[in-house]
């Protein structure tokens, strides 16, 4: 498997990072009006490049969210770091119970 170390060289580009979110939220996720005003710091939270913002990134996600430098550099919000963010939660935003009841209805068929 490939070590992807490019990623650690390139930045990640985050400073429009509030118009995607604005536009995903067209297509139904349900980012707060908070989250978009605060998302590059809280991508830079996130990341570890921004501890001061790490307060306010837990306030808007939860306690849940995982903050910390990903990938060692202090530096740069790399793309490495995205792509260890996303990994990250990927799982995190899925309904058990909605699951759990799905699965009971199947059985009783």
């Amino acid at each position: 498997m490939p070590t992807y170390s490019f990623l650690l060289k390139h930045e990640a580009d985050i400073a429009d990072i509030d118009k995607h979110m604005k536009t995903l939220r067209m297509t139904g996720v349900p980012y707060t009006d908070e989250q978009i005003a605060h998302a590059h710091d809280d991508a830079l939270a996130q990341a570890g490049a921004n501890v001061d913002g790490e307060e306010g990134l837990l306030a808007r996600y939860g306690e849940e969210v995982n903050a910390r430098n990903f990938d060692g550099q202090d530096n740069i919000v790399s793309d490495m770091d995205a792509l260890v963010a996303y990994l990250q939660v990927l799982g995190t935003m899925v309904d058990f119970a909605d699951y759990d009841m799905r699965m009971k209805q199947a059985s009783a068929q």
